[in-house]
C-alpha cells in the first residue's frame, strides 16, 4: 500500500463525510477504502477514524494529519496542473476590473491582443470605478489606481499616471491666459466628481498657501467624456496622461501651466494570491506589466 494514496483518501473520507461517498468519488468500494485506512492506521500506530454504523468522523490525530498533509497535496496538484500547461495551449477564463477609462485605454488592448496569441483563453472583463471585492465578484486580477487599501492583496507596481490640466486651442484663444494658479479662479473647470475637491490638493495652492476657488461648471462621471467637453471648449479639464495623451499629440488638446502636475496616481494591478496564481492570470499579469512599460517609454509629442 502506498502510504500517500491512503493520507489522500482519508482527506477524501474527511471532506465527503462517509466512506462510501469517498470510494463513490474515486472508484472505489467502500471496503476497499476501510481497508486502506485500517492499513494506514497500522503503520501510524494510532487510530485516524471512530467508525459506526450510521457515521464516520475523524480522531484528532485523524484530523492532525489532514491538516498537515492537505497543503502538501494541494501545492502538488497546482505544480501538475502548470506542467500540463506548459505541455498545451492556455485554457481558461480571467476575469479582470478595472476603472473605465484606465480599462479602455491600457487593459483592454492587452487582453485583444493575448486573444489573438492563446485561443482558448477567454476574458470576463468588469470597467467600473468601484474596488469589487475579489471573492464576492470571483475576480483574477484587477487594475486599480490611486493608494491601495486592502493589504491582504497581493500588488505589481505598472508605473503611474500623471494629472495635468489643459484645455482646446479655441478656448483657449478666446479666454484670459492662465499664468499662474490664481488665473485658475477666473476659469471655469471640467471635471470628473471624484475632484471636486481638486482645489483642496496641495498643487493647487498658492506658494503662500492660498486655497484656489475654482468654479467647476460641468462635472461628468466619465474621464472621456471630460475630454470630449474640454476637446469642444467647455473649459478647462484636469485629466490624467492616459486620457489626454492623444488629443495633444493630434492638438485638440494643450497643456496649460505644462510643468504643473496636480498628481501622480500611482497604478497596480493587485491579486488575492501569489502561491496560487494559475498561469493564465499570470500571463494576463505579465502582459500588462510589458504593456505599461512601454507606454512609460513612450513620450507625448505635444
Amino acid at each position: 500500500m502506498d502510504p500517500l494514496t491512503a493520507v489522500r483518501m482519508l482527506i477524501q473520507i474527511v471532506d465527503a463525510g462517509s466512506l462510501s461517498e469517498a470510494g463513490r468519488r474515486v472508484g472505489l468500494t467502500p471496503s476497499a477504502v476501510s481497508k486502506q485506512i485500517s492499513r494506514l492506521e497500522e503503520t501510524f500506530g494510532v487510530r485516524l477514524l471512530e467508525r459506526t454504523t450510521r457515521s464516520v468522523r475523524a480522531t484528532d490525530a485523524g484530523l492532525d494529519l489532514c491538516q498537515r498533509t492537505r497543503p502538501l497535496f494541494e501545492a502538488f496538484a497546482e505544480a501538475t496542473s502548470a506542467v500540463r500547461e506548459r505541455r498545451h495551449d492556455l485554457r481558461g477564463r480571467v476575469r479582470i476590473s478595472a476603472t473605465p477609462a484606465l480599462g479602455r485605454t491600457r487593459v483592454l488592448p492587452v487582453l485583444a491582443m493575448l486573444a489573438a496569441e492563446h485561443r482558448g483563453l477567454d476574458f470576463d472583463v468588469v470597467l467600473t470605478g468601484a474596488r469589487l471585492d475579489f471573492f464576492e465578484n470571483e475576480l483574477d486580477l484587477a487594475v486599480r489606481e490611486g493608494p491601495l487599501d486592502d493589504s491582504s492583496l497581493v500588488a505589481r507596481s505598472l508605473g503611474t499616471s500623471s494629472v495635468f490640466l489643459c484645455a482646446s486651442p479655441g478656448y483657449v484663444a478666446g479666454h484670459e491666459r492662465v499664468r499662474a494658479l490664481e488665473d485658475l479662479e477666473r476659469h471655469e473647470l471640467v471635471l470628473v466628481p471624484a475632484a471636486a475637491t481638486l482645489a483642496d490638493l496641495p498643487q493647487l495652492r498658492t506658494a503662500s498657501g492660498k486655497r484656489l476657488r475654482l468654479q467647476s461648471r460641468f462635472r461628468v462621471n466619465d474621464l472621456f467624456g471630460v475630454r470630449e467637453l474640454a476637446e469642444a471648449g467647455a473649459g478647462i479639464a484636469a485629466l490624467p496622461d492616459y486620457v489626454a495623451n492623444d488629443a495633444l499629440a493630434s492638438g485638440t488638446l494643450v497643456k496649460l501651466l505644462p510643468r504643473l502636475r496636480i498628481a501622480e496616481l500611482p497604478v497596480h494591478a493587485v491579486y488575492p494570491s501569489r502561491r496560487h496564481l494559475p498561469r493564465r492570470v499570470a500571463i494576463v499579469l505579465d502582459a500588462l506589466s510589458v504593456a505599461f512599460a512601454a507606454t512609460r517609454a513612450a513620450k507625448p509629442r505635444r
